[in-house]
C-alpha cells in the first residue's frame, strides 16, 4: 500500500498488518517521499578498561560550637592534599562546612553540636594508584573515604561512543530489515536518524575496599560502560 505523505509535520499513522507495524509520516527533515517508512529503536553497549580514577576523602571534626568543630578537624586540608600531589595526583576540588549536627530519639530531634567537614578530590590516570591515594590521604589526616570513581578520558570515551554509535546502527538497519522482509519489502536509505548515549563510571563507596596482608587499600576496577541508542526511519523499496 503506498501512502500520501501527511501535509503537517509530526503527524504520525500508525498501519498494522499481520502485526507489523509501518510509520507513514512527513517528518519536515527530508523531501516528502511517496514510499512508506519503517521505524526501529536499537540499543548499544561498549565496554572499555578505565583509564581516569577521582578519589574523594574528608577529614572531619565535631565540637559543641562551630569554631570548636573546626578547631576539632582530624587533617589539614593542605596537608593531605600536598600529600595527593606528591603522589602524582591532581588535586581537582576541595571543599570546606559546617554545619549543625542533629540526634534523634523519641522525644524529637536535638542538636547536639556542630560537625565540620573538609573534603578533598584528586585524580590520577594511574588507576591502580587508586588505593595508595587513599592510604596517603588517611596518613595525612583524612579519616573518612567518600568514595572513588573510575572512569574514561575523553579520547577513551569518544572512541567508545563512536563504536557504540556505529554497532547500534547496524543493528537498527538488520531489525529494520527482518520487518521489512516479513511484508516483501527491501530498507532504503535513512530518513530521519535520532542518537542518545551516555557513559555509566564504576563507584565504590567505602564499604568496598578490601587491605590487602600488608593493610594497604586494594581495589579492582570494573569495566566502564557506553551506551548508545538510536531511532531510525527507513524508506521502504
Amino acid at each position: 500500500m503506498v501512502s500520501r505523505p501527511l501535509a503537517i509535520a509530526g503527524v504520525l499513522a500508525l498501519l498494522v498488518a499481520g502485526g507489523v507495524g509501518f510509520a507513514f509520516a512527513d517528518t519536515g527533515a527530508v523531501a516528502p517521499s511517496t514510499n512508506s517508512t519503517v521505524s526501529v529503536n536499537a540499543d548499544a553497549t561498549v565496554e572499555r578498561a578505565p583509564d581516569r580514577a577521582t578519589v574523594t576523602v574528608a577529614a572531619v571534626g565535631r565540637g559543641e560550637t562551630a569554631e570548636a568543630a573546626r578547631n576539632n578537624l582530624s587533617g589539614d586540608a593542605e596537608a593531605i592534599t600536598s600529600a595527593l600531589e606528591d603522589e602524582g595526583a591532581n588535586v581537582t576540588s576541595s571543599r570546606f562546612q559546617i554545619r549543625p549536627e542533629y540526634e534523634e530519639s523519641r522525644e524529637g530531634r536535638e542538636q547536639v553540636g556542630y560537625v565540620a567537614i573538609h573534603t578533598v578530590e584528586a585524580e590520577t590516570s594511574d588507576v591502580a594508584a587508586a588505593g595508595t591515594l587513599i592510604d596517603t590521604a588517611v596518613d595525612a589526616g583524612a579519616d573518612r573515604v567518600e568514595g572513588v570513581r573510575y572512569s574514561l578520558s575523553e579520547e577513551t570515551q569518544q572512541a567508545a561512543r563512536e563504536e557504540a554509535l556505529t554497532t547500534v546502527m547496524n543493528n537498527a538497519r538488520t531489525d529494520a530489515e527482518v520487518v521489512a522482509a516479513a511484508e516483501g519489502r527491501s530498507v532504503g536509505d535513512a530518513v530521519t536518524v535520532q542518537t542518545s548515549d551516555h557513559g555509566r563510571p564504576v563507584v565504590y563507596e567505602a564499604a568496598a575496599y578490601a587491605g590487602d596482608a600488608g593493610g594497604r587499600t586494594n581495589i579492582q576496577p570494573g569495566e566502564v560502560t557506553v551506551d548508545a541508542s538510536v531511532s531510525v526511519t527507513y524508506e521502504l523499496e
